[in-house]
Parts: C-alpha cells; structure tokens; sequence
C-alpha cells in the first residue's frame, strides 16, 4: 500500500500559548517524507501525469529549498520517472542527502532559492524536462484548500471557532490554499504570515519584501505579517523541544513564535501549521 500525505496530528501546545490563551499545532512531519510539502508534490505530480505534461520518462524538474524536491523525490520514485532537483547550495547537508537517497539527479545552484528556480527554468528552456513550477502551479494551494483545511475544520476540538491561522510563507501554496479553506468553514478567522527578514534568511521561508514574490500566492489573505529573526527562531526550536516534548524544525520555530505574538496581542485561539521536524537541521543551529 503506497502512504499518500495528510491527515497529520492537530495538538495542543499547553506550556507554550500565552496566559489566557489556547495554542494548537498541526504536526506536518507526520507526513510521508516528514514535512508539509509533501502535500503539493504528490499533487502536482499526479496533476502534472493526469494532463500529459510528463509522458513517459520526461525528466521532471524543480526547483526547492528542499522539502518540496524531496517528497517529489519520493513520488518520482515510486512511479519509476527521473526527477532532477535545483537546490541552493546553502541547504542543509540533511536534505542533500535525503534528495539523493530517493534518488533525485542533485544541482546544487550557488546563491539562494531564487537563483534555483532560475537555473531549472533555463533546464527546461533547453529542452531538459517539465518543471512543475510549485511557485505559480495552481495544483500547489489546492492541495492545502481541499486537504490541510479540511483536516483542520474536522479536527479543531472546541465548540467556538478558532480566531487565528498562523502559516510558515514560503511558495504562498500552503499560506493561500489553507486560508481560503478556513475561510469558508470560519469566515472571522484572521490569517498571520510568518516571514523571515530578507537579510536573515530562515530556510524554506520568504518574505514579503523579497524582489520575488510567487505568482500562486494571494497576499490579500493575510490579514497580519509577523516577521521573525533567525536567531528568535531556533530559540523557539528549543522552548518547544523543552515544554512540549516536539522536535521541530526552524520555520516551524518561526511560526509559533508569530502564534505567540499574535494571541498575546489579540487573544483567543490559534493553530499553527508547523511544516517540517528538526532531523534536517541538526547540522545547524541550534543543535551545533
């Protein structure tokens, strides 16, 4: 039986939510390859075949930060297609190695994530293969729409709506797709944008003050941005570690860092969407 992503754990982080104030996270490492771009890969891959885009053994090309070239890594595996990924050279050593180990055709592309997508986009330019382009793919947001909302509507424990969604922006898939779900199941819920700083970079992460902003994103969501520090980041790695017993990666630090900032300024309830789990960090900080 192949093991298609979704329906990831909602829990309460008690120790960690702000007096007077309830706190819920969605544990997307419980996903196939351990992180919520699990989601869009199996997705648009099955798009991508369902549309005639990648006939027979068409090279599929993408590029990511990691997360998103892994699990569709693990879908190109398992459907016996070559994939080839364009990844900055920045990126872990961890997501390397778990990109080859499902056995992607690994670019390490000097420079940022920007500089990925330009280099895959040449590839396919020169006749190289189909890129799926998460950036501007449409099937990216939809698989959070029709899947992460669903799961969060059908498992949100309390009787009064939750006032807060709070979402790592990175491609914009998962911050549009999940915020037009919940909008229609709560329409009062407020959207936050976790972001880092354009100087300090949090991996799989952007902001919004990025000269690229994705085309799939739909900013008009967003109802607040809540930037954070790298540094602020991994120190939250660390506290949910300590009070919640969760061994979560950096942007998932970054977004309960936002939830934090969000209920203790306005109260209520949140949920946090935390997209990955910190094995694929453990080269970095803050467990160097």
């Amino acid at each position: 039986m192949i093991v298609q992503p979704g329906n990831t754990p909602l829990v309460e982080f008690r120790e960690l939510a702000p007096p007077g104030t309830r706190l819920f996270a969605k544990l997307e490492w419980y996903n196939p390859t351990g992180s919520i771009k699990d989601r869009p890969a199996w997705t648009m891959f099955h798009d991508a075949k369902d549309r005639g885009l990648l006939p027979g053994r068409t090279p599929l090309i993408e590029a990511t930060s990691g997360n998103t070239g892994i699990g569709l890594a693990r879908v190109a595996l398992l459907n016996h297609h070559p994939i080839t990924i364009c990844l900055p050279s920045s990126a872990t050593p961890e997501r390397k190695q778990l990109l080859r180990a499902y056995g992607a055709d690994l670019i390490e592309v000097a420079g940022g994530p920007n500089d990925a997508i330009a280099h895959a986009k040449q590839l396919v330019a020169e006749g190289e293969g189909h890129m799926v382009y998460q950036y501007g793919n449409p099937a990216n947001p939809a698989a959070h729409e029709f899947g992460t909302s669903v799961e969060l509507e059908r498992d949100w424990p309390l009787l009064t709506p939750p006032d807060h969604l709070v979402c790592a922006y990175g491609t914009g898939g998962t911050l549009t797709g999940t915020s037009r779900g919940m909008r229609r199941a709560f329409p009062n819920i407020k959207v936050h944008s976790s972001e880092p700083y354009v100087a300090d970079p949090i991996g799989g992460m952007r902001s919004q003050d990025d000269p690229f902003q994705p085309p799939v994103a739909d900013l008009s969501l967003v109802n607040d941005r809540w930037q954070t520090a790298s540094h602020i980041a991994e120190k939250t790695v660390q506290e949910i570690m300590t009070h919640e017993g969760h061994f979560a990666g950096t942007s998932s630090g970054a977004v309960i860092h936002a939830a934090q900032m969000a209920l203790d300024r306005d109260g209520g309830t949140a949920i946090a969407l935390l997209p990955d789990a910190g094995w694929k960090y453990l080269s970095g900080n803050p467990w160097v």
